[in-house]
């Protein structure tokens, strides 16, 4: 409303300047429809009025804003499944852990985007794809749950997709369900087993499960089918820096840091190499 612009004293003067200037200009209307000429003082009050309403407007109006201003947007707070899923306690879960990018399902290698659609795809085929690639997204920003959704869709599509079970394996063992995790990824392995992506997987998810040898055999099954896997090498490394091996731990990690720098700092927050971060071949190593 129109008065709900108005301030203060000002603003009531303003208020009652607009009404009585409406109703002076109402009889003088209706005063010359009937053919008579309106009393002089008529005029001198809406002059009147109108210089009461004009030292009014200049303290009393915030039409301006109110009409030109948007409204603030609400806030909500965030929704079911917006924040990432909590790790899985024992085994890799740290902190630290957590943040090491091939914990997140290896995004710093092109192995591990997203899967394109080959040419022969059928529609179910293309749409199952979909859905694994946006559980893929989910399961990078830990949203476990939520990538599983996803990842159940794409398998009810096509039930071969061994894209999926190796995302759906990988987010089990993050939930601590090491065994169901790791049948669905030797299911991806054994429908591809150029799948290099699922080898990893399946060294990380024995890693989670703290078998540790398991974990050796399939990290460096994953770095025969592809030598520039930063990760596999520095999943390896991390094992024998939690067996306080120091020889094996800069084997591993000479390799991952060569592929990648930055593997470089993060090692030196890795959690797995606390055994060994006082031995100075390991400083050495991982000085910035």
């Amino acid at each position: 409303m129109l008065f709900a612009s108005f301030k203060g004293i000002g603003g009531i003067a303003a208020a009652v300047g607009i009404i009585l200037l409406l109703s002076s200009v109402g009889y003088y209307l209706s005063a010359r429809l009937r053919g008579k000429r309106p009393r002089k003082r008529l005029f001198l009050f809406s002059a009147g009025i109108v210089g009461l309403f004009l030292a009014g407007v200049p303290s009393a109006f915030s039409i301006v804003p109110a009409l030109t201003t948007p409204p603030a947007a609400a806030v909500t707070g965030p929704g079911p499944g917006t924040n990432p899923a909590p790790a899985p306690a024992g085994g890799k879960v740290t902190a630290a852990a957590a943040a090491k990018p091939g914990q997140e399902g290896k995004p710093a290698v092109s192995t591990a985007a997203a899967a394109p659609a080959a040419p022969e795809m059928d529609q179910r085929q293309r749409e199952a794809l979909d859905f694994y690639n946006r559980g893929l997204k989910l399961y990078y920003a830990r949203r476990y749950d939520q990538a599983l959704v996803l990842f159940d869709r794409a398998l009810n599509l096509n039930p071969a997709s061994y894209q999926a079970l190796n995302g759906k394996g990988a987010t089990y063992a993050f939930l601590g369900r090491y065994d169901e995790g790791i049948a669905l990824i030797r299911q991806a392995l054994a429908l591809k087993p150029s799948f290099e992506y699922a080898q990893f997987n399946l060294g990380l998810a024995n890693e989670l499960a703290g078998r540790w040898s398991s974990a050796i055999s399939a990290y460096q099954a994953a770095i025969q089918l592809n030598s520039k896997d930063t990760w596999a090498y520095f999943g390896i490394a991390s094992i024998y820096g939690r067996q306080d091996n120091v020889p094996k731990v800069i084997e591993y990690l000479l390799p991952a840091i060569a592929l990648n720098p930055d593997a470089k700092a993060v090692a030196r927050e890795e959690q797995d190499f606390a055994p060994v971060r006082g031995d100075p071949r390991f400083q050495a190593l991982v000085k910035p």
